[in-house]
């Protein structure tokens, strides 16, 4: 092999290799943009079923919670036996909306029961040893609903897939509860 001839191969072989390296990033952006959706804005619809006070809107857009929604949707779930409002986690309508994407519907949910006063808490937990004693209710952490087009046991199961939280089925009842806790958690 002439010397001539190893150093084009040689060229040839770097400057492949540099094409290559440099090429990437562009190639890698541009598949990623396709393959990776991209979620600019959140949505969720709710209808309090006690109020008939109802939300359809944008609650995160661009990486941030909206704080307006946030406080309508606080309204939306206050207390309805003291009117008491308290923020919610944001991760919750997160947990929604995921919910909402995977069973391919944007139908309202139904809200049965939203934040809950300690008072109303206590209260409940004395009829009831079913109602936790600190529920996450108390901490804007959890909701009871349902879809009026989807059979519960169906959006039960679908919640539970996520894996976001806990999710509890009373058919009975005819809602789920849904929470944001650590730890994945079912029950009925």
């Amino acid at each position: 092999m002439s010397e001539s001839t190893f150093s084009r191969r040689k060229f040839l072989i770097l400057a492949s290799s540099f094409m290559a390296v440099t090429a990437t990033p562009t190639l890698a952006a541009s598949v990623l943009s396709k393959t990776r959706p991209r979620f600019s804005t959140r949505k969720i619809s709710l209808s309090n079923i006690h109020s008939g006070e109802e939300f359809e809107g944008i609650y995160w857009r661009e990486g941030y919670y909206d704080e307006k929604a946030l406080a309508r949707l606080a309204h939306l779930l206050r207390d309805r036996r003291n009117n008491k409002q308290h923020s919610f986690d944001g991760r919750l309508f997160d947990v929604l909306h995921r919910l909402q994407v995977s069973l391919g519907t944007q139908q309202p949910y139904e809200v049965i029961c939203g934040y809950r006063s300690s008072a109303t808490n206590a209260t409940l937990h004395k009829k009831s040893k079913k109602v936790a004693k600190n529920s996450l209710h108390m901490q804007g952490k959890a909701i009871d609903l349902r879809l009026e087009h989807t059979p519960l046991k169906e959006l039960c199961d679908a919640a539970r897939a996520l894996k976001a939280g806990g999710v509890g089925y009373y058919p009975k009842s005819n809602f789920i509860h849904v929470d944001v806790r650590p730890k994945p958690t079912f029950w009925t």
